[in-house]
């Protein structure tokens, strides 16, 4: 490879623009030159990222499953009572999913937990519509 007259190539990429014309006059060294240099620096952003994490603080009707197990099995039938243990166990698991960062299946099963408590309170009411009916009519028909 040859260079030109100059010892190396100038403008060798594409936007180059050469720099300004060297001087050749001899420097007087009467008097001390002083230098300055300045350094740049020059910082790009760095891009930022958010993460949310959802951490759910609530027990998923586990509390309001067992009160309402005891409550069915006290004064309830045993239709209830088997619907609020079921909870339970829905309840535990969807604390589980939630401990393991599954939201989405934390929340359903929360919801199923809700809902077969609420069934149960449904059908105590019922047992108890049907009983006091039981005990009123057999009342009723005693006093003819």
């Amino acid at each position: 490879m040859s260079y030109p007259q100059g010892g190396y190539q100038q403008g060798g990429y594409p936007g180059y623009q050469p720099g300004p014309p060297a001087y050749s006059a001899t420097p007087y060294y009467g008097v001390a030159q002083q230098q300055s240099t300045t350094t740049v620096v020059v910082c790009q952003p760095t891009a930022s990222h958010t993460t949310t994490v959802y951490r759910s603080s609530g027990d998923h009707f586990l509390t309001l499953s067992i009160v309402m197990t005891f409550i069915c099995v006290f004064c309830g039938g045993l239709l209830p009572a088997v619907l609020t243990v079921a909870a339970i166990f829905v309840a535990l698991s969807a604390k589980d999913d939630d401990l393991r960062g599954d939201e989405e299946c934390a929340r359903r099963k929360g919801r199923i937990a809700l809902v077969l408590n609420i069934l149960s309170v449904v059908l105590t009411i019922v047992f108890y519509v049907i009983v006091v009916s039981i005990i009123s009519i057999a009342v009723t028909q005693n006093k003819n």
